[in-house]
């Protein structure tokens, strides 16, 4: 040992030596983005499944909906979170794919969807405007709103985002659904802007707030939609999306808040022909949102994929969501 030199000298020469044996890579800050992405998948299912992201603050005869954390849609979304793809956005034309929520079973699912918008108050006017005229590619989706309604106009003040609708209409089958269809979608597409999540929504028709809007939403109290979990739907397929064209080996992507995390996917082909079928281990069960992706290859063709449970009472399928697409 050289005289003079500290057990903190040669712990400073250790990890130098180690430092220098590590040869900087060109591509390291991709990969760690990469891993950093994949992260927040998981975090982000977790939270959709486990926290009530929506908080309603009603004032001055005008709906006030609080937004802890939007439903953010990284893959997986939603989204949603998150569950689907990052939009891309074309520097030339403005397209963007945004989410836009839909029900059917009695809940909440979302696609996303190409809109041409260039500026933040374009992009949730777009993606409300395709939520509530029911324009989903999945025939099995729908909006609650009337076919009338339309989107006066979008406004955002320091992150508080107010949507003026017009032809509101009759009332719907369930108004308190159809208003979480709206919140939520305003909510996903604002995630989409450079505020990043809406601090708050407001709720204007013709320029005018509303004290009841069909009786779903008083402005006498606080008004606290349920957590996801209870809105969405328990099942989803996610990918290959509705309408997609995709190569011979493809990816399965399927999610949803289910007992023990367990549900069963089959695919068809045109004929109605069983080709494949299976039951799929999610990554979490119920109350937590689980997601599972697979391999699957198949012959060139026309297909439909299906992921549903088995109901536990009486052997029938629940929850039953599928989208047709194509082996090219």
């Amino acid at each position: 040992m050289r005289p003079g030199r500290t057990p903190e000298d040669r712990l400073r020469e250790a990890l130098r030596a180690r430092a220098d044996e590590v040869e900087p890579s060109p591509d390291a800050l991709p990969r760690i983005r990469a891993r950093a992405a994949r992260a927040w998948t998981g975090r982000l299912w977790t939270i959709v499944g486990t926290v009530a992201a929506v908080a309603t603050a009603i004032a001055a005869g005008v709906v006030a909906v609080q937004v802890n954390r939007a439903p953010r849609d990284n893959p997986p979304a939603a989204g949603g979170a998150g569950h689907s793809p990052r939009p891309s956005l074309n520097a030339t034309t403005a397209t963007i794919s945004l989410p836009a929520y839909f029900t059917n079973h009695g809940r909440l699912y979302r696609e996303f969807l190409p809109a041409t918008a260039m500026t933040d108050e374009g992009r949730i006017e777009a993606a409300v405007e395709l939520s509530l005229l029911g324009r989903a590619k999945d025939p099995d989706y729908r909006s609650l709103w009337p076919g009338t309604v339309k989107v006066n106009r979008v406004t955002i003040s320091q992150a508080q985002v107010t949507v003026d609708l017009g032809g509101v209409g009759a009332k719907p089958d369930d108004p308190k659904l159809a208003v979480q269809q709206l919140l939520y979608t305003v909510a996903a597409a604002a995630t989409y802007t450079s505020i990043k999540h809406a601090d708050g929504i407001r709720l204007l028709v013709d320029g005018r707030a509303q004290p009841r809007l069909w009786g779903a939403v008083d402005t006498g109290g606080a008004m606290r939609p349920g957590l996801l979990a209870e809105l969405q739907g328990p099942v989803w397929v996610i990918e290959p999306d509705e309408g997609a064209v995709v190569g011979k080996t493809f990816t399965v992507y399927l999610a949803g808040v289910v007992v023990e995390g367990t549900l069963d996917l089959r695919v068809r082909n045109a004929a109605g022909e069983l080709v494949d079928e299976r039951t799929v281990q999610l990554s979490a069960g119920a109350p937590a949102l689980g997601e599972a992706r697979l391999q699957l290859t198949l012959p060139a063709g026309r297909y439909i994929v299906e992921g549903f449970v088995v109901s536990e009472k009486d052997g029938s399928e629940e929850w039953i969501d599928d989208h047709d697409f194509t082996v090219g």
